[in-house]
């Protein structure tokens, strides 16, 4: 028979389940889904590098009731190592059974992640997980709904909990990774951090965040008036220091890639590979990559996909790379894009297409999606012109870096200087990618998607339902920000496109409305600000027509649906249309 003591343990535990599941039902719809390094298949630090800066933070994090550093801010410029240092810490504490409290990894790839509004009720959530005496504080706050304000949020999801949880845990950290890549970072986390460290704050002694972003982004920081700054602790990784780590890096990376080749091929490997490459090329790309990790690792990999491609004529390959470039991330960008130069001039138009399409939807994607369902996705492409697989595995070097997982099943992260890069004017022109076009494409595959595809939930499937019209919305908000002249020419491409005007066309048959009628009121939003803007520009009535009748089914399921709500006043009437 059971104890009292038992019984009541059992019941504690059971009210904790319960208010952790009443917290996770009341956050679901704010809360960012792939939010942990392991979602997002972040690497951790090669054997041997960044040793002093992961003692010094362990160290850190040791309580010391005699200091005031809460926040471990972490700096450093693009390639430098943040997101593996940071995946690092997390993964070694984890080892140590002293796991952090909140983790929250912030990724273009995964737009949830850049989401101000996210970012409290998803460490929030993680806080009610980590500790019942949190789960209690914030189930309480949840029971009058969430608070409206991120000022308010802060206050009752994320320092009152915190205040609980640091009378009965040693540390407790929570860790955000790359928090200059939130949406209006600038003024956004300025105001957060308003709240949490304000001049005069009185944190608990045993808390501490670890935050990293570029040096810029904590240089308005440190200049702040009305933060605590002595709350603040700031490292910088700087790349001088970590010249020699990742020259050792580049030695051991370059002796697996040689051992592999030498297994596939013991008996030629001598006569093709031998005394290659030199020391003096080795040190070359060393001291072009000056201290980038992710310089290194990207190089490395395209290296090796190389070999895989063009034997021994990737040694030719090599050399470029290691020639001295002024910006040398983008001096390497540049040289794995010339790769894609040499084609026959009869396909170049067709898979210059094709580089864009696919790109571009990885680019503009809402949520990250795996190789294999990428490929899916964009099954509209014809693989005679383009083989998008094929593509995929050419470009993995610049997609995903230090790859663990099946390709098939590998999520592709772009990182954020090469998103940079193909955006901007320092790409060539012919493999610049606007994001327009990219939206565009993007919305055009998720419409073959759900007109051709048939029944079932698969991923693809799924995501074109939930995004088709928002890729198309967004095509059209991009071609707002051009300059006049441009913007006509960009929306009257996008009318007089004959397939996507096809493909709305089937979007009101029957089979179609019951793939995406679930979010009739989305469509109807999206699809009426569409039409709204093509009108304006003075396109053809007939190619508007499609966007037309969308817009009408749209609001004919909104007006079924018992959630409906009325069309808010700014929204055109589809009567307009």
């Amino acid at each position: 028979m059971f104890s009292t003591r038992t019984l009541v343990k059992i019941r504690v535990e059971q009210a904790n389940e319960q208010r952790k599941a009443f917290i996770k039902e009341k956050l679901a719809s704010h809360v960012a889904a792939k939010h942990e390094y392991t979602d997002q298949s972040k690497s951790l630090c090669a054997p041997g590098t960044r040793r002093e800066i992961q003692k010094e933070i362990e160290g850190w994090l040791s309580p010391q009731t005699s200091s005031s550093e809460h926040i471990f801010w972490i700096t450093g410029i693009a390639g430098s190592g943040k997101s593996t240092l940071s995946a690092t810490v997390v993964d070694n504490l984890r080892k140590k059974q002293t796991p952090v409290a909140a983790q929250f990894f912030i990724s273009r790839n995964i737009p949830e992640t850049i989401d101000t509004h996210k970012i409290i009720p998803t460490i929030a959530q993680q806080l009610s997980a980590f500790s019942p005496a949190a789960a209690q504080i914030i189930h309480d706050m949840l029971k009058h709904g969430l608070p409206p304000s991120q000022e308010e949020q802060v206050k009752a999801l994320l320092l009152a909990p915190i205040q609980e949880i640091c009378k009965s845990y040693g540390t407790v950290i929570i860790l955000i990774d790359a928090l200059d890549e939130l949406q209006n970072a600038a003024k956004s986390v300025l105001q957060m951090l308003l709240q949490i460290a304000p001049k005069g704050c009185n944190l608990p002694d045993n808390i501490r965040f670890v935050i990293t972003s570029r040096p810029e982004h904590w240089a308005d920081i440190s200049k702040s008036q009305t933060l605590e700054l002595a709350v603040f602790k700031q490292h910088s990784l700087l790349t001088d220091s970590s010249v020699q780590e990742v020259s050792n890096f580049i030695h051991v990376k370059m002796d697996t890639i040689l051992a592999e080749m030498r297994e596939k091929d013991p008996i030629g490997w001598k006569s093709k590979w031998k005394d290659w490459p030199t020391e003096k090329q080795l040190r070359n790309l060393s001291e072009q990559a000056n201290g980038l990790f992710h310089y290194a690792a990207t190089a490395l990999s395209w290296i090796e996909g190389q070999i895989d491609k063009h034997g021994t004529a990737a040694k030719q390959d090599f050399e470029k790379i290691a020639q001295k470039g002024l910006d040398p991330l983008n001096h390497l960008y540049g040289v794995i894009l010339s790769s894609f130069k040499d084609l026959d001039p009869d396909r170049r138009p067709k898979q210059l297409l094709g580089f864009h399409h696919v790109l571009g939807t990885i680019l503009v994607l809402r949520e990250p999606l795996t190789i294999h369902q990428i490929t899916a996705l964009l099954a509209d492409i014809p693989q005679d012109d383009f083989d998008v697989a094929n593509f995929l595995k050419q470009f993995r070097s610049v997609l995903i870096p230090g790859m663990t997982t099946s390709f098939e099943e590998a999520t592709p992260q772009m990182h954020k200087s090469f998103r940079d890069y193909i955006t901007s004017a320092h790409a060539p022109v012919e493999f610049r990618i606007l994001t327009g076009h990219a939206h565009f494409v993007t919305a055009r595959s998720c419409l073959e998607v759900i007109v051709n595809k048939g029944g079932g939930d698969n991923p693809e499937k799924m995501y074109s339902v939930q995004y088709w019209h928002q890729h198309l919305q967004e095509a059209v908000n991009e071609g707002e920000k051009l300059e006049d002249e441009k913007r006509g020419k960009w929306l009257k491409q996008m009318a007089d496109d004959e397939r996507i005007c096809n493909l709305l066309e089937q979007m009101v048959g029957d089979t179609a409305i019951d793939v995406w009628n679930t979010y009739s009121r989305r469509v109807f939003m999206a699809m009426a600000t569409v039409g709204w803007k093509l009108l304006e520009q003075g396109t053809h009535e007939d190619r508007v027509k499609a966007i037309s009748n969308i817009v009408r089914k749209a609001k004919e399921v909104c007006a079924f649906s018992s959630v409906a709500r009325p069309c808010p006043a700014h929204c055109p009437s589809p009567s307009h249309l």
